[in-house]
């Protein structure tokens, strides 16, 4: 099994880039988010403690969030897509010593760069389908919904979430920077480290991506 990692800031695009890469080279799509969801459906014991720590109202700590990656790296056999973790510089170590004592190799580590401007305007621009059962997401310049704040796929509302806005965008990159940098600052310099331009299409950011599974497979 083969581990690669896709870091970048919110709104580079990681979670699109990262279902095209699944599709095309059979990886397992990982994320926190997904992984936490299903250890706390399932009752598991580092689920439950994760759980009441965000029932406190807490952020799941660096441990718990370890744990539960690891514990799903355990039970995969292909190879796997890391969206968005590690998150701060002691995952990445953590992650770094689990792998190598489990004998799991260390693939691709993908960094995908976007002007702090143009992520700005991604986010600011995005408007979302106020029905939960759609959840479709729009963007007022890059992909307009035919009539304006109308949702093409079911027709309710769009709206302007409250995360999505200049300020929170702005506090959301301070505390980002302040994890991310050290966090990528440990894997720079790696042989399989890759900085990727962002500020393209996502069809073009997959074709860069693309280019280096295929080079060396």
């Amino acid at each position: 099994m083969i581990v690669h990692i896709l870091l970048g800031p919110p709104g580079c695009g990681k979670g699109t880039t990262a279902k095209q890469l699944v599709g095309e080279f059979a990886l397992t799509h990982l994320s926190t988010g997904d992984i936490l969801r299903d250890a706390v459906s399932k009752g598991t014991e580092i689920g439950l403690r994760a759980k009441a720590i965000m029932a406190a109202g807490k952020l799941v700590d660096d441990d718990t969030v370890n744990g539960l990656v690891f514990a799903r790296l355990r039970d995969e056999t292909q190879d796997v897509l890391f969206d968005g973790y590690p998150r701060t510089l002691q995952q990445a170590e953590a992650l770094g010593t689990f792998l190598s004592t489990q004998g799991i190799e260390t693939g691709f580590v993908i960094n995908i760069e976007v002007p702090e401007s143009v992520l700005e305007a991604r986010v600011v621009g995005r408007r979302v389908c106020s029905n939960s059962d759609c959840g479709a997401i729009y963007h007022l310049q890059n992909k307009p919904p035919k009539v304006a704040n109308v949702c093409d796929k079911c027709g309710s509302s769009l709206k302007h979430r409250a995360d999505d806005s200049s300020e929170a965008f702005k506090s959301r990159m301070v505390e980002f920077n302040a994890t991310f940098q050290p966090m990528a600052a440990y894997y720079r310099g790696g042989k399989q480290y890759r900085r990727v331009d962002g500020n393209r299409t996502p069809d073009q950011v997959f074709v860069t991506l693309s280019q280096f599974f295929k080079e060396n497979a």
